[in-house]
């Protein structure tokens, strides 16, 4: 048996596609990385009040989600809710973070392997290609990027690993002038994100996917929410195409799946025969309807072969960016954002459990704490995103190294496979945290 290890590029952290062979022939292709449970170690001990600002670290993309489930879980154990000000404040910092997240993974990593997967500009070769591509596109993009950063920095007081958000609510009652500065980048930022969706129709609608991208007999992971379209809250969904949704509170999510301390892998007691997956895609899949006819106009602009297509999640993490500017532009000069409100105060221990849920841009993201007798933490789960998306991630890439593999030499097996790693929007540092 010979093992090829080979770093995997242009992905959030650091991890490696094994190839295994077997008499010379291709037997097994697996994602890895390297795994420290580091987080939910160094949680151990820790006043709760110290959480929130440790696990923002954990991930230098979704430090705000990360942060505001930390603090949904404290909030939880305390039995208290922050003020509609400080939720409408953290929703803000959310959106930021998603179009900060959304773009780098879509403009420097799958961009140029979309072009290059549907044969369209032979000249782009890397990542840095893309740049000089389209110029206006390109300055959509890092439009966008800056709109993001300086939204960060008015509300959670840098522009990245907030110090605003806190158990209780935001430290910040953000001065007129800045909401209508906020309010200003936003119209803004709806013009960019129109125009990068309206070029994506342009250059991709046209085309079919290749059908090894397909998803298929997946289960769909995410929160609903009284079909309104929030990461923020909601009660947890399981979605299989063909039988009736489960939906549950988070406190209840033992009853449906868990994850083993000792090792990484999640597992679901209630689904039978499909892998989970959570994201854009899913989130797309549980919803279908955005209420919105810009919007569905866009999505429509696709035939069914895009919609059933792992690649399809470039055009909806557009899209995602698109909905929630409007979202925040419909509440940023409401009264409620702008009014003083005071910070929820932290009394009296309700539960020794806490658990806090939210949507980050790459999926579902729970922290769920137990705390001892002198109100520390003895017990940590850190559900995250692309841990639940890894096993139909390496069933795909699996699958489709050894179709390569018959046809082609093992560095072209290599790129395309890592091409399709890519598409899933892998977060390494937040897995192996």
């Amino acid at each position: 048996m010979d093992k090829v290890i080979d770093i995997c590029t242009r992905v959030e952290g650091h991890g490696n596609l094994n190839f295994v062979f077997k008499s010379e022939e291709l037997s097994h292709t697996e994602f890895t990385f390297s795994l420290y449970r580091g987080f939910e170690n160094i949680l151990i001990g820790k006043k709760l009040c110290d959480v929130p600002k440790i696990v923002s670290r954990i991930c230098g993309l979704c430090y705000s989600s990360q942060t505001i489930a930390s603090c949904k879980a404290i909030e939880d154990i305390y039995g208290i809710e922050p003020s509609i000000q400080s939720i409408l404040l953290r929703k803000l910092l959310m959106t930021s973070e998603l179009i900060k997240s959304h773009l780098l993974h879509f403009f420097f990593q799958t961009l140029p392997d979309l072009l290059k997967i549907l044969d369209i500009n032979g000249h782009i070769n890397n990542a840095y290609d893309i740049f000089n591509y389209n110029d206006q596109f390109t300055s959509n993009v890092y439009n966008l990027l800056k709109i993001s950063s300086d939204i960060n920095r008015l509300i959670g007081g840098r522009v990245i690993h907030p110090i605003t958000v806190i158990p209780g609510g935001v430290i910040n009652n953000p001065e007129k002038k800045n909401l209508l500065l906020i309010q200003k980048y936003l119209k803004r930022a709806k013009d960019y994100a129109q125009d990068l969706i309206e070029y994506f129709i342009t250059l991709f609608s046209k085309y079919n996917p290749p059908n090894e991208y397909d998803l298929s007999k997946l289960s769909f992971l995410g929160l609903s929410n009284e079909n309104i379209h929030s990461r923020y809250e909601g009660d947890i969904i399981i979605k299989q195409l063909e039988s009736k949704p489960q939906l549950f509170a988070p406190h209840n999510y033992q009853d449906f799946f868990n994850k083993d301390q000792e090792l990484y892998g999640i597992n679901f007691h209630t689904i039978r025969g499909s892998k989970v997956l959570t994201g854009p895609y899913s989130r797309f899949n549980i919803k279908r309807d955005y209420s919105n006819d810009i919007i569905s106009d866009y999505v429509n602009q696709f035939e069914k072969p895009w919609k059933k297509s792992l690649l399809f999640m470039n055009l909806l993490q557009l899209i995602e960016i698109f909905l929630e500017i409007i979202q925040n532009l419909e509440t940023i000069n409401d009264d409620l954002i702008s009014s003083k409100w005071n910070i929820t105060s932290l009394k009296v221990i309700k539960n020794r459990d806490g658990i806090g849920v939210v949507e980050a841009p790459r999926g579902l993201l729970m922290h769920h704490y137990h705390i001892d007798n002198n109100q520390r933490i003895d017990g940590v789960k850190l559900f995250i995103a692309t841990e639940i998306n890894l096993p139909i991630i390496n069933e795909m890439i699996a699958k489709y190294a050894q179709e390569l593999f018959l046809k082609h030499d093992i560095n072209t097996v290599k790129d395309k496979v890592q091409i399709m790693l890519r598409a899933f929007d892998p977060c390494i540092s937040c897995l192996s945290h």
